[in-house]
């Protein structure tokens, strides 16, 4: 499968679970939705060159550094996991959430 072709079935699946979301919220995330599409990509990518040759070099000298792709996997995977959350946060704002017990307790103190 192409690159481009795996991007397009995780960006399909990112916006099936925003299909209940309010189509005016879904615009304003599609961005978000494509970025996180490909970082999910580029992670799976950078996962398999880790498995393959390891995320630490050694010198000759024995001196050890991390790999360029274990530097930019860290990179992504923290980019990646802050697009999640923000997705996240605006999927639950579109949920309506009963009040549980918690919320009658925070009711009744203020």
């Amino acid at each position: 499968m192409s690159k481009q072709k795996d991007i397009n079935v995780e960006l399909e699946r990112l916006r099936s679970l925003f299909s209940s979301v309010d189509e005016s919220r879904t615009q304003l995330v599609d961005n978000l939705l494509e970025q996180a599409a490909f970082m999910k990509v580029e992670l799976g990518i950078l996962q398999e060159q880790i498995r393959k040759h390891g995320a630490v070099q050694v010198s000759c000298k024995g001196a050890q550094r991390q790999t360029e792709a274990a530097k930019y996997y860290t990179k992504l995977i923290n980019s990646y996991g802050t697009v999640i959350k923000t997705l996240n946060t605006i999927m639950g704002k579109n949920v309506v959430d009963s009040d549980d017990a918690f919320d009658e307790f925070l009711k009744r103190a203020n």
